[in-house]
């Protein structure tokens, strides 16, 4: 075990560096060209099974015709358009290359903010946006499959497929992810040619929105309910007339018996008198050591361990009969683990008078999983698994590449097991994951987590079984599959998400259908488990939750079953505010220090799962969170990618070979590098990946710099005595600016005029010019040591601000709500969370940053910071990583936002902020900037938490709100506010676009009376949310009462908006207590 430890250790460490150049060359015009295969592929026949078999890969050009919606088509009603049947000539020019999405470019496409997925540029931008097509190919059958029964193989299409030859319908399909075949013996003939058609309708059509969620099949997570078409491999395939089917290994290791569960098919009209005998021999592992050759397979048969004993059966005519084999086995086979994962070859012959009629092999493992009191076991002793999970996101985990480079990591962590996260991943990855040594918790496409899986229809639930039945029937000869996970989160969504507790009847049956269909279909695997749904309320044989903390897995344990983990920690959604519970303010400085919150938190996790017993734990994610995404093929990270120079380009496409064929991958679209960009590693670790490597050691958890940190280092929260004191303060700008509304808020005092110039601030706004005679007076004053505050300089303004400068500033565009402020001056004491205000306004506290002599002899105070975390927080999951990163990246602005420069007796302060106080935590950093910088100001009489904030062009209600609801007799709540309106709303046919005033009220019950009149026009009326429209405001204050139900408490919130006039919303006031009546 220390030996393999150790060599596994050196084979990371090799990996690690950076890739040989071998198969790596730069074109003529610049671009990175990597000359391997991109998805290495043996194909469907196995190479002992082709003197029998016969196959032909249809991957290729196909021709391709869109096929545009009927224009009373309606989305989301449930019904989706006929399909019609292709017109001559109007197939397009550009022909798609088979397998792909024709929508793959816009997967994650949001203007390329984050991951680079356009795969295969070629591709017209209008596919993006078809929802319904066909593809058309011509075949030619082989001469010598006469005899033969032919079928067309698809191993994935996405969406509802129609397949016809010769222009005559033969079959269909709905499903996503799975393989299906269509028979076409009587439609074709040896040595002549025929027409496939494909036409495909996206599951998006099919969706009802009439209720709760709206997917009518499991679709998956972001990559499967997005793609349409052929996404993986389709073949012409010949078999014999009568052939074996199917065969599913049984490894009985604790029985010491190998039984096979052998199908056959007979085809003829006559019944078959049949004989099946074979062997069992070592499977070895011929892949190369080198980044580039690893992956690719390769192998031979061994030492014979086994034989099969002949068996005779008899096949009626045009029928199937199932046989069972038993194969003693007494020591010849080696058991199967992650650390030795040693495999065997099933070759079974059928023959009939002594002649063979089909050969088919099976790759399995000798091992066993059994399940006792609250523990799992692998062939007899107790065994943890810790691993990984996550989603599928696209083309660059369409090989075995990425397969073994995350297993790669996997390994790399000390860990051993793996959840292909929501949806059923391509083949590949379990033989990647029998060969490596890693253990399968296989996942269903069953993803109800974004509440899209419509889960009060007939019609899922069916589409759901068939779903099951077909997975466990495609993978469960998979020596790496442990478990089957049959759903992901429908319980939490059913009840705290679609509220719908009347669904859990139907629910816990479904439950009990999908255990059973797993339990007939492969009864050798007891762990099936509902990930984050616990035990199925003590339907399914283990337990297995989300998220929990130390009292969520007591109860677990107490439950009496082996538990898991299936995703832990905070990676994916953490904001650097969540993330400061464990790292305090250093989560707010970068995507680095919010990494060292999480390494923190993982690695706590992980030590306590351990502690406590779990049987299976996966972080929720490594692959994505715990690694870069890599900028492959970028030649300069500052800017943004292009699609014509940057990332890894492939080289000419062939027809007929297995496996897809990307025209390129692009920058940040996987955190992996198996060998195609030689100046990155394999991967490139965050801190979190070596606090999971520790946790996860061997034996017991190792040492780790993140198992504890001490928040307190990065705190300054200190007092600070004001080096000056201000007499006067006298403020430059317009009354009405909404710089001068802010100082006025802070209850600052200002002066008329100047009287003790060195004890004299002025604050300008600096977004407006000054005008001759004040430049002169504030120069008088300046000469006579005043000093200057200028707040939110621009481009427009900033070379008038230059003539009374000591020194000349320059203005860099850098959009940023995130700053770090320094120790220094009027930022004593204060903290970057106080400087954080992306949760709380999507608009720019800043979109200027600083440079300049002025900078650089001056003092910062305050600087942007590089990480945009708007690119994080709230994101999906597909880009933000990508987008975050790129932040840093891209960013080549000046950071400083906030300069301090002296010149004889007079100070001057700059800064380019905004928008930043509109908000609490912006009014109270400006409240301990003023008392830094010794201007006087008076507390206002309001309570900060009562002020109704106007932010992102709405007036939200504030923090005490829910302090002010009143319950009445009924135990229902009443919330009294009143609105000031500067004119009268109450007639909109006034005048053509008067503001349009509408109230967004969060409550499953609720009423609202304006001016005590009940108040029913609706534009939105949800289950959990109403917007009320066009209120009939008058001029001046309206009452407004708000009634909610007993249980709307504490997830009540609301907001005023107005779409169509955006200035009118700064003119509009709202408060508790009706100002005229004080």
């Amino acid at each position: 075990m220390k030996r393999n430890a150790i060599l596994l250790s050196l084979l990371t460490a090799l990996f690690l560096l950076p890739g040989k150049t071998v198969g790596q060359t730069t074109s003529s015009d610049g671009k990175l060209v990597y000359n391997f295969p991109f998805a290495p592929s043996e194909g469907l026949v196995n190479r002992t099974e082709k003197e029998y078999r016969k196959e032909v890969c249809l991957n290729g050009y196909w021709d391709f015709q869109p096929v545009a919606l009927p224009g009373s088509y309606v989305q989301g009603k449930g019904i989706a358009p006929e399909l019609p049947l292709p017109k001559e000539g109007a197939w397009s020019k550009t022909r798609i290359k088979i397998p792909s999405p024709w929508n793959i470019n816009s997967f994650a496409n949001r203007d390329v903010e984050g991951p680079d997925h356009r795969n295969y540029p070629s591709y017209p931008k209008e596919w993006e946006q078809v929802k319904m097509a066909w593809m058309k190919k011509m075949i030619t059958i082989p001469a010598d499959w006469d005899g033969q029964q032919i079928k067309l193989y698809f191993e994935a299409v996405s969406g509802y497929t129609e397949i016809y030859i010769n222009k005559e319908k033969v079959g269909e399909n709905f499903d996503i992810f799975l393989p299906f075949s269509v028979d076409i013996t009587d439609k074709v003939n040896a040595g002549e040619t025929a027409e496939v058609w494909v036409g495909v309708r996206s599951q998006s059509l099919f969706e009802n929105n009439s209720t709760i969620g709206r997917r009518i099949v499991p679709a998956g997570s972001m990559w499967g309910y997005h793609i349409a078409g052929i996404w993986q491999d389709v073949y012409l395939l010949a078999l014999p007339k009568v052939h074996v089917e199917d065969v599913y290994v049984k490894p009985l290791v604790s029985k010491n018996m190998l039984e096979l569960e052998v199908t056959v098919q007979n085809n003829t009209e006559k019944k078959a008198d049949l004989q099946i005998q074979g062997k069992i021999n070592e499977w070895v592992n011929l892949a190369g050591t080198d980044i580039n050759s690893a992956p690719v397979p390769a192998w031979e048969l061994g030492q014979e361990a086994l034989k099969v004993a002949p068996v005779k059966v008899a096949i009626p005519a045009n029928a199937s009969s199932k046989v069972v084999l038993q194969v003693p086995v007494s020591g010849e086979l080696n058991y199967w683990t992650p650390e030795q994962p040693n495999l065997y070859a099933v070759l079974l012959s059928l023959q009939a008078k002594k002649e063979t009629l089909d050969m088919k092999y099976e790759r399995f493992g000798w091992r066993e999983w059994t399940l006792q009191g609250t523990t799992q076991y692998l062939n007899g002793e107790p065994y943890a698994l810790h691993g990984d999970s996550w989603h599928f996101m696209g083309i660059p985990q369409m090989t075995r590449r990425y397969a073994w480079a995350w297993f790669t990591a996997i390994k790399g962590m000390n860990a051993n097991a793996v959840r292909p996260h929501a949806q059923v991943y391509p083949r590949f990855y379990l033989d990647m994951a029998d060969e490596m040594g890693i253990c399968v918790l296989n996942e269903t496409a069953n993803w109800a987590s974004d509440g899209g899986p419509k889960l009060d229809s007939d019609l899922f639930w069916e589409a759901s079984k068939e779903h099951l039945k077909r997975f466990v029937l495609r993978d469960r000869n998979h020596a790496s599959v442990f478990g089957w996970s049959i759903s992901n989160e429908n319980k939490p969504v059913i009840l705290h998400v679609y509220n719908r507790p009347e669904l859990m009847p139907v629910q816990k049956k479904a439950w009990e259908e999908w255990r059973d269909i797993v339990h007939q279909y492969d009864p050798t695997r007891p762990w099936i488990s509902a990930d984050g749904e616990d035990d199925g309320d003590g339907i399914l044989p283990v337990t297995v939750g989300h998220y929990g903390d130390i009292n969520s897995m007591k109860r677990w344990i107490e439950i009496g079953k082996p538990w898991g983990i299936g995703e832990h920690s905070m990676a994916y959604y953490g904001t650097p505010e969540q993330v400061a519970k464990y790292n305090g303010e250093r989560a707010y400085e970068s995507q680095e220090g919010r990494m060292e919150g999480l390494a923190n938190e993982c690695y706590n996790l992980i030590v306590n799962q351990r502690q406590m017993g779990a049987s299976y734990s996966t972080v929720f994610n490594m692959a994505w969170y715990a690694l870069k995404p890599l900028p492959l093929g970028k030649k300069d990270k500052s800017k943004a990618p292009t699609v014509e120079a940057d990332g890894v380009f492939f080289g000419d496409y062939k027809e007929g070979v297995p496996g897809v064929q990307p025209e390129r991958v692009g920058p940040y679209c996987t955190t992996f590098n198996p060998g195609y960009d030689p100046t990155l590693p394999l991967y490139q670790e965050w801190p979190m990946y070596s606090a999971l490597r520790a946790a996860n050691a061997p034996g017991q958890p190792a040492w780790s710099p993140y198992a504890v940190i001490d928040k307190q280092q990065y705190d300054h929260r200190k007092t600070t005595t004001p080096s000056k004191k201000y007499k006067e303060v006298i403020f430059i700008g317009s009354q009405n600016s909404k710089l001068k509304q802010l100082m006025d808020a802070q209850g600052v005092i200002f002066a008329k005029k100047a009287n003790t110039p060195s004890l004299l601030l002025y604050i300008v706004d600096g977004s407006q010019k000054l005008d001759a005679s004040t430049k002169d007076e504030m120069q008088k004053q300046i000469a006579k040591g005043a000093d200057v505050w200028i707040w939110g300089l621009t481009p427009e303004t900033v070379a008038a601000y230059n003539e009374i400068l000591p020194l000349p500033v320059s203005l860099d565009n850098l959009q940023r709500s995130s700053f770090l402020p320094v120790q220094k001056s009027w930022m004593h004491g204060l903290n970057n969370s106080d400087f954080y205000f992306c949760e709380l306004q999507k608009t720019n506290a800043s979109s200027y940053s600083l440079k300049g002599a002025f900078v650089e002899e001056g003092e910062v105070l305050l600087n942007a910071c590089k990480t945009d975390w708007r690119k994080w927080n709230k994101r999906p999951e597909e880009i933000k990583t990508a987008g975050t990163i790129r932040s840093e990246y891209e960013c080549t602005a000046a950071t400083p936002v906030f300069v301090k420069c002296q010149q004889n007796a007079s100070t001057f302060y700059l800064n380019t902020l905004t928008e930043f106080a509109n908000s609490e935590k912006g009014f109270n950093t400006l409240s301990a900037i003023l008392k830094n910088a010794g201007i006087a100001f008076q507390k206002p009489e309001v309570n900060i938490d009562e002020v109704f904030f106007l932010r992102d062009e709405q007036i939200n209600f504030p923090v005490a709100t829910k302090e002010k609801l009143v319950k009445d007799s009924d135990g229902e709540w009443t919330l009294e506010l009143y609105v000031f309106s500067p004119r009268p709303l109450d007639d909109l046919l006034i005048e053509p676009n008067m503001p349009k005033l509408s109230l967004f009220v969060k409550a499953k019950k609720r009423a609202l009376l304006i001016n005590d009149k009940p108040y029913t026009a609706v534009s939105h009326d949800g289950r959990n949310e109403i917007i009320y429209k066009e209120l009939p405001l008058l001029q001046g204050w309206n009452k407004l009462v708000i009634k909610l139900g007993a249980g709307d408490r504490n997830d009540f919130t609301g907001y005023f908006k107005c779409d169509n006039k955006k200035d009118f919303l700064p003119l509009l006031k709202a408060a508790f207590v009706n100002p005229e009546t004080k």
